[in-house]
């Protein structure tokens, strides 16, 4: 289950005792939303007497409990949240993320996600955009465009020259990349259409 280092449990606390809400706080809530099957978004928030829930994961520490939605605990294995102070900024940050379900481990998957993540999305996160991974049938890949991709009026050549470009040097068995994202619901992309 999640564990918590020290600095991030001292960072917890103040930011429970510095909360100026009438009802105060009396844990953290540690979120986990699935972008798709292989790509969680994670995140907290406050948890007051009215907003736990009776059948919550609890995870008493020395000073501070962290709550978990029973049907997010699976995200959190083997999942560590620590504070990270530097140049650019300060914050809280999951490590050792699972970023692909351990039936996935050694698969066509597993390498797909590993090259979005340290090749493909570093690139194309100045536009604000982001690239899930969807599906893996045999040799095609499912993908689907997020932020400012999402309705970006550059968003095929972005697929074609970028994405489906890179996975197919790096894994020359990937037959064909397909985008399913929604691209007129777009709300922020980089450039409009």
């Amino acid at each position: 289950m999640l564990q918590v280092t020290e600095l991030a449990q001292q960072k917890l606390i103040d930011a429970i005792n510095g909360n100026q809400e009438k009802e105060k706080p009396i844990g953290i809530r540690a979120l986990a939303q699935a972008r798709s099957p292989f790509q969680v978004q994670y995140g907290l928030s406050f948890v007051s007497a009215k907003t736990a829930k009776e059948n919550d994961t609890v995870i008493k520490l020395t000073d501070l409990n962290i709550y978990i939605d029973p049907e997010n605990s699976r995200y959190f294995e083997d999942v560590t949240l620590d504070y990270e102070e530097g140049i650019s900024g300060s914050g809280f940050k999951f490590l050792n993320v699972p970023r692909v379900p351990k039936e996935y481990k050694g698969t066509l998957a597993e390498k797909v996600v590993q090259i979005i993540d340290h090749q493909i999305n570093p690139n194309i996160a100045s536009h604000g955009g982001y690239v899930a991974l969807v599906d893996v049938r045999g040799t095609e890949v499912i993908i689907q465009m997020g932020g400012g991709c999402q309705g970006c009026g550059m968003a095929n050549v972005t697929l074609k020259h970028g994405v489906e470009a890179t996975l197919k040097q790096m894994l020359p068995e990937i037959t064909a990349v397909y985008d399913v994202t929604e691209h007129a619901e777009g709300k922020n992309p980089y450039y409009q259409s």
